[in-house]
């Protein structure tokens, strides 16, 4: 068994300083290949920096790549490594998400998420409807998702399944156990892309406010609930009219324990975050009225200062913190995707440097592929929900979104299409990243799941509803375009 292990930790190994040369030979040495198209040399330079990380960070690891890429890009002579650094840790972006990851701390740890999950599971609605109780747990998930995040959120909810499952008699290779297992992971997923605050959509806000735009809070969060949440509604009438699993066992009913209610201290958190909702829905509906300015004036990221400001000055009777900036700082910060964003988002706004030619070469094949008029709009949208939905798959899912928006934002204004509406659509789709292992950390953990599922039934129930998912989008976005954008701009 020893020798065994011994063997697998080598081959990885192997594997991984394979990938390590490979990515890092790329960095290197690609700028020296002859210029094509309209890149220039130092635009070829930058071209091979990126796809190198990109191939870094999808095999081998997010930090020392990303640290790496800081010093290869300084050498390259585009810019200082002290500007890079300046550029990365000091854009706008990255700080609101340093800030939006530690309020979300507080809300996580708190053990509230538990509560939301066992009050969705314990409707009275539910008992004795194989389909209800299906549903609502993908709604439980959703709620998690996008009040607190989406790995607790199907975390949580895949152990509540388990139970549920393994009550039941249900086992491996079950249809319905599969089908939820994948179900489960997406709801996660779609439910964090509801609110553009968090780390998927505010990379691409931060984009547009960094041009000088502005996003519709309202408008951003309709448009992602009717995709996100319609494809967990899509989902559901697959698994009953297509897939058909047999449900009989779950019609005798299930009791789900309602479990403790929420402290006072939970309730506190709670109010907190909706009080947090209803401050940017002000800021993004009200911009006329004294209080909207004055939010406006304050930013997105004033708005989260004051409320960190708030919880850390508040003490809980017995004498404690309510909110230890310290620990959220340590443990509530995905510290590995900001070192991405130190490096990925000064190198994606240098794909759009008109001296480098990279983004004129990229237009050029987008021109070639999307045309003009009615035709090249209904072009625009398939393709960059197509490409947003599987590139994701490959790469870790805040990637696609970088790489992708900077250049499909100049077709825009050509196109009038809403860089919000266009931030959103990318992140939906590439927010469904769950069939391959290496799409993102859920993924990983769902192809881990061996004693509940398959790989090949990862793939069977995954493949179809990323399909649905990317079709959902292009319709919304043919149907209603702009609409909601405009209407509560």
């Amino acid at each position: 068994m020893s020798e065994t292990l011994a063997v697998k930790a080598k081959n990885k190994n192997t594997a991984y300083y394979i990938n390590s040369i490979i990515g890092v030979s790329i960095m290197l040495f690609f700028g020296y290949l002859p210029t094509f198209s309209t890149v220039t040399p130092m635009g070829m330079k930058i071209l091979g920096i990126y796809i190198g990380l990109l191939y870094l960070w999808s095999t081998v690891d997010m930090v020392w790549p990303s640290l790496l890429g800081i010093i290869v890009t300084g050498f390259s002579g585009y810019k200082s490594v002290s500007g890079l650094l300046s550029a990365g840790w000091g854009d706008g972006t990255v700080i609101y998400i340093w800030l939006i990851c530690m309020f979300a701390y507080f809300i996580n740890k708190s053990g509230v998420s538990d509560n939301i999950v066992r009050g969705i599971m314990s409707l009275k609605v539910a008992k004795g409807r194989p389909w209800v109780v299906s549903f609502l747990f993908l709604v439980a998930t959703y709620a998690v998702g996008a009040l607190v995040s989406m790995t607790p959120a199907c975390l949580i909810v895949w152990s509540f399944f388990q139970k549920f499952a393994k009550d039941l008699g249900f086992k491996k290779g079950d249809k319905y156990v599969s089908f939820m297992i994948v179900g489960i992971a997406l709801a996660g997923l779609m439910g964090f892309t509801l609110f553009n605050f968090r780390v998927p959509g505010s990379i691409l806000i931060g984009y547009i406010e960094a041009a000088g735009g502005h996003v519709s809070f309202v408008g951003y969060s309709v448009t992602a609930f009717i995709v996100g949440f319609g494809s967990l509604i899509v989902y559901t009438i697959i698994g009953k009219f297509i897939v058909r699993p047999d449900l009989d066992r779950i019609k005798a009913g299930y009791n789900f324990e309602a479990g403790q209610k929420m402290t006072p201290y939970q309730k506190q958190l709670m109010f907190l975050t909706v009080a947090l909702i209803v401050v940017f829905i002000i800021q993004s509906m009200f911009t006329s009225t004294a209080v909207g300015q004055f939010l406006s004036k304050l930013g997105s990221s004033g708005i989260v200062v004051v409320f960190l400001i708030l919880m850390g000055f508040i003490r809980r009777k017995d004498g404690s913190v309510f909110a230890d900036m310290i620990d959220a700082t340590k443990n509530g910060v995905p510290w590995p995707v900001f070192y991405i964003l130190t490096i990925g988002m000064p190198l994606a706004f240098a794909m759009t440097d008109e001296t480098l030619g990279i983004q004129s070469m990229l237009s050029s094949v987008f021109d070639t592929v999307i045309g003009n008029g009615v035709s090249g709009l209904f072009i625009f949208i398939i393709f960059i929900t197509f490409l947003s939905a599987f590139s994701t798959q490959f790469l870790l899912n805040q990637i696609p979104g970088m790489v992708i928006f900077p250049i499909a934002s100049a077709y825009c204004v050509k196109l009038n299409v809403n860089p919000g509406m266009l931030a959103c659509m990318i992140t939906l789709c590439a927010n469904s990243s769950i069939i391959l292992p290496s799409a993102n950390p859920i993924a990983g953990v769902m192809h881990g799941m061996t004693d509940w599922i398959s790989s090949k039934d990862i793939y069977k129930y995954a493949i179809p509803l990323v399909v649905s998912v990317w079709l959902l989008a292009v319709v919304v976005w043919l149907v209603f375009g702009n609409f909601f954008f405009n209407l509560f701009a």
